[in-house]
């Protein structure tokens, strides 16, 4: 008897079924899965046709890559850059050459210089306190001053699509924000670093300053080190 009602209703039963299917399908295709794992070199590094660029405030910079490295010329001066590093697990800050004033050849290197998960889940802020990083300084003739503590701090999140302006225009964006010294840091000493999936790195504030390079052209200027040694931390 049973047999017989259920084969009596089956094809409204496999109608309600498929129903519902399609809602879930629908309902899966359109939320937000904030499980999704994105790979951070898809936003670090941008597309090869999308540099040199240039700013608002006549900033230039251009993507130098190489195998597991890229670096950043900056005001079209080979000597003025910095390189970042990767591997399965982190990208790292290796080498920064791009110092303020007129201090031409002179660099530093971080002992730990974890500077990113290689891997970041969308819909968390990601984030690492470097209490131990050591810095060291080379003069201008690549020579290592004394070592001195480091700390800082590190965040990095999923923004979300944001109009990057220029020749950009809207796009996926993560920001990583850099502290320097957090425990003992003034308002306003933050670094941020935003990046556009398929863009790479296009804008860099603190506090009131706020530099962009969104505008396609300028100086495809390649690194220039003095010292090999500090091209390959």
């Amino acid at each position: 008897m049973r047999l017989r009602v259920l084969g009596r209703y089956r094809p409204a039963l496999d109608a309600l079924a498929a129903a519902v299917a399609l809602l879930c399908a629908g309902a899966c295709a359109t939320a937000p899965s904030h499980a999704e794992t994105i790979d951070v070199l898809d936003y670090v590094i941008g597309a090869p046709d999308t540099w040199p660029r240039f700013g608002p405030t006549n900033h230039h910079q251009h993507q130098n890559l190489e195998s597991g490295r890229a670096c950043w010329t900056k005001y079209t001066l080979g000597w003025s850059y910095e390189c970042w590093r990767w591997d399965d697990d982190y990208v790292y800050h290796a080498v920064d050459h791009a110092i303020d004033g007129a201090r031409r050849w002179e660099f530093y290197i971080f002992s730990d210089g974890r500077w990113m998960p290689r891997r970041l889940r969308m819909g968390e802020t990601w984030t690492l306190e470097l209490v131990d990083n050591r810095l060291t300084w080379y003069d201008a003739q690549c020579n290592p001053l004394p070592q001195q503590a480091a700390p800082y701090r590190v965040r990095l999140w999923h923004e979300g699509s944001v109009d990057a302006g220029g020749d950009l225009g809207r796009r996926d964006v993560i920001v990583l924000e850099y502290q320097p010294n957090p425990e003992l840091a003034e308002p306003g000493t933050a670094e941020r670093f935003y990046f556009a999936k398929g863009a790479g790195w296009y804008r860099w504030t603190r506090g009131s300053a706020d530099v962009q390079f969104n505008l396609f052209g300028g100086v495809a200027r390649p690194p220039t080190p003095l010292c090999e040694r500090d091209f390959r931390p």
